[in-house]
């Protein structure tokens, strides 16, 4: 009458076809070494060497990536070595960006540095799944300001600091 076995374990939910897709997390002393490709969100602290191609990405102050991103939004807050081609871009004060990029929708903080040329996306005639702009930009990885040769540079004033002087 009274049994003592135990329930049958319960099956493993599957992610349902069209449900959003999930959160990679790239940890600060991560490095990822390799292409990252995914539907969804991927917030990076650490360093990924190769390209980033997402639904969202967020990038931390101290997060680097040496590679191209395409990205339907993407908000940089480190440094990124290669072309950056999303939907809807926000570089934030504390980026640097290394390389091209296309964006339809930008937003740059004051203070942030890049060091490449910005096209919409639509003057460079790209696809959704063709992010190309021109021919291929690389940079050796991340170098110092005083390593770096006197190159030209566009930086947006910190209104916060004051008159330059």
């Amino acid at each position: 009458m009274f049994s003592r076995s135990t329930p049958a374990p319960a099956p493993r939910a599957k992610p349902a076809r069209g449900a959003t897709p999930g959160l990679s997390f790239i940890a600060a002393e991560a490095v990822v070494s390799g292409n990252l490709a995914t539907e969804g969100q991927v917030h990076v602290d650490g360093r990924v060497d190769g390209d980033v191609k997402c639904g969202q990405l967020i990038q931390g102050a101290a997060g680097m990536i040496a590679g191209s991103i395409h990205a339907e939004d993407a908000r940089l807050a480190g440094t990124v070595e290669g072309t950056v081609c999303a939907r809807t871009l926000i570089v934030e004060a504390s980026a640097k960006i290394l390389g091209d990029v296309a964006y339809e929708t930008i937003s740059i903080e004051a203070g942030a540095q890049i060091e490449g040329r910005l096209a919409r996306r639509a003057a460079l005639g790209l696809e959704d799944d063709a992010p190309r702009l021109g021919a291929p930009v690389s940079f050796s990885p991340a170098r110092k300001a005083d390593d770096a040769p006197d190159q030209p540079r566009l930086t947006i004033p910190d209104p916060a600091a004051g008159p330059a002087g």
